[in-house]
């Protein structure tokens, strides 16, 4: 089980690890989980050619028997080893609305060994220096329960930080965080994503077993401030500007978007023309989306592109569902290309109610 904030780089380090796996002769599954309907990860990790299940429209607590449910069909379907969950990045009391619920009622199939709560090193440091956070404290009530109950706290995306701030974020951490396991992670470095494996697939790797002491009410409120954006577009274009017209579009929902009265919290966009997709991720932290990831999108080439975007913010709904529709329709005026909705869902979600919650 993996979980973590927005953004913390946890389906990155999900992928590496699947490979890692695989590669060992090992049969991997994966499960997914969204407060959204269409889902860039889902449908990027299917296109890896990897065995890829999803809990949409909630989280894996809302949604235990979905889970379970879709655990079955992982096992009928892939006869997976090992399967990786990864919860929404706004949920928290994983302990007590799934750890336990599985390791009292587990089906004999499959076994729940291990919760990673995955935080990005930019985000932690700021916290632990506290400065100003780009989120509210509601919001940070939800990132500070999540570390709080972690069975190992992985500080990744460390690759973003100077040597000398990685060292302050881990031994901060440790001063901070007395007792829990910590471990800083580039996950885009294979020999650290192994270090990771060797912890979670321990024989001595300990399941956090203390529930969390949580306000509901407050961690309702945190939940409520998000908003949830889905668009799945297909957009007709000569083959020789596909490219070029999607990176553009992804720049004018990114800086639209922005220019409101909103907190970005996670941007993605899978970008798909015939067999070939580039996935694009954008936080709160980045100044833009990655460099690599847009010159791959500028290579695309095709007649049609589809476009998937999955926008999480804290703001209002209504507002960021209205604008997001309108930089989509100005784009395709200014531009002169022909740009179909082939689905949307907006949500912002209600009053958490877990399926089952036990206490300590």
């Amino acid at each position: 089980l993996v979980g973590g904030f927005l953004g913390s780089g946890k389906t990155t380090a999900i992928i590496q690890a699947v490979r890692l796996l695989i590669a060992d002769g090992l049969r991997v599954g994966i499960i997914t989980n969204e407060q959204g309907k269409h889902l860039v990860d889902t449908a990027f990790l299917r296109k890896q050619g990897l065995p890829t299940l999803e809990v949409a429209g909630g989280c894996f607590c809302c949604h235990l028997d979905d889970f379970k449910e879709r655990l079955d069909e992982i096992t009928k379907r892939f006869n997976p080893q090992v399967v990786f969950a990864e919860s929404v990045g706004s949920c928290t009391d994983l302990v007590a609305t799934v750890v336990k619920p599985f390791i009292y009622y587990q089906n004999q199939s499959f076994q729940l060994t291990s919760l990673s709560v995955f935080t990005d090193s930019r985000l932690l440091l700021r916290y632990l220096r506290r400065q100003e956070l780009p989120f509210s404290d509601s919001i940070i009530y939800i990132f500070e329960k999540q570390i709080e109950e972690a069975g190992l706290l992985v500080i990744n995306k460390t690759d973003l930080l100077s040597i000398t701030e990685v060292d302050e974020v881990v031994q901060t951490a440790r001063l901070h965080f007395p007792g829990k396991n910590i471990l800083p992670q580039n996950s885009l470095d294979e020999s650290q994503v192994i270090k990771w494996l060797s912890h979670i697939r321990s024989p001595g790797f300990a399941l956090p077993k203390s529930s969390l002491i949580l306000d509901y009410d407050a961690y309702a409120a945190g939940e409520g401030r998000f908003a949830w954006l889905d668009r799945e577009l297909e957009i007709d274009v000569s083959a020789s500007a596909l490219g070029d017209t999607a990176a553009a579009l992804i720049r004018d929902i990114k800086n639209g978007l922005l220019h409101t009265e909103a907190c970005l919290a996670h941007l993605k966009f899978l970008v798909s023309s015939g067999d070939e997709s580039v996935k694009v991720n954008i936080t709160a932290l980045d100044d833009t989306a990655n460099l690599a990831d847009l010159a791959k999108v500028r290579s695309l080439s095709g007649s049609q592109l589809r476009l998937t975007v999955n926008a999480m913010f804290e703001g209002d709904l209504k507002m960021l569902s209205s604008k997001l529709d309108n930089i989509i329709e100005k784009f395709a005026h200014e531009n002169g290309v022909d740009i179909k909705v082939k689905a949307r869902f907006d949500r912002a979600p209600g009053y958490p109610h877990p399926t089952m919650r036990i206490t300590n």
